[in-house]
């Protein structure tokens, strides 16, 4: 049988909740089906999309605010439309076991194929889109306990925390706590570099911590005697060795 999808009410310092960032981007290019298939096939079960908007209005996954770093071609990514951006091919020499015709997916792909079968924590990555995000979860029929929405500007969360989704506040900071809290956000994701007393100031206010983005094994256990109960990384499997 297949493992059960994360529970996020029972992620804790004991029993983190593993984020495959990017789609595991140590496995697989990054923000790839494959790269997902990569990560789900390993037992992973909490994957990260990184949503932007094209100029069409199409939500697409790509963490970048332009196509050059991992695709073949250029340009930003809101300047194009949903012919042009299927037409691009990813840049897989970072990974040379994969094949060169590998295009970079709609967040619909990703929520068509994963969907009862994964945990999505999809990043409102264009400013203004936490409404398409949320809209495009309840359209592929994703039901609230298996998403996690997050975004670094607090006006995105608000669709989420609307529509009944967990919403996840990414940040460096505390000086947003009270409206985070305020704003039903009840979960927030921690630069792994910001102070301890950030850390605190969160836990201490009664939210869940993520740190981003982990790789480390001693990291990790710093991390955990700071309260954090899950971590984004690139490569999780290695991240959960003991």
């Amino acid at each position: 049988m297949d493992p059960p999808l994360p529970s996020l009410d029972a992620a804790s310092p004991r029993a983190p909740l593993w984020i495959a960032h990017r789609g595991a981007a140590a496995l697989a290019p990054e923000s790839t089906l494959e790269a997902y298939r990569a990560a789900w096939a390993s037992g992973l079960r909490a994957l990260e999309q990184d949503v932007r908007v094209l100029a069409d209005g199409t939500l697409v996954v790509m963490h970048d605010a332009t196509v050059d770093r991992t695709t073949t071609g250029s340009g930003p990514v809101d300047a194009l439309d949903v012919a042009a951006f299927r037409s691009l091919r990813i840049d897989v020499r970072a990974h040379p076991g994969f094949a060169a015709d590998i295009a970079p997916p709609l967040f619909a792909d990703v929520l068509a194929e994963f969907r009862g079968r994964a945990l999505f924590v999809p990043e409102a990555k264009a400013p203004g889109s936490g409404a398409a995000v949320v809209e495009a979860l309840r359209d592929a029929g994703i039901p609230t306990h298996e998403a996690l929405v997050q975004a670094f500007a607090l006006d995105d969360l608000h669709p989420a925390v609307a529509a009944g989704y967990p919403a996840m506040f990414l940040t460096a900071r505390s000086d947003a706590i009270h409206a985070a809290r305020d704003a039903g956000v009840r979960w927030v994701g921690l630069d792994r570099r910001a102070p301890e007393a950030v850390y605190a100031a969160w836990r201490e206010a009664g939210l869940r911590l993520v740190a981003w983005t982990v790789d480390d094994r001693d990291e990790r256990d710093r991390l955990l005697e700071r309260g954090v109960c899950g971590f984004f990384s690139d490569d999780p499997l290695a991240l959960m060795a003991p």
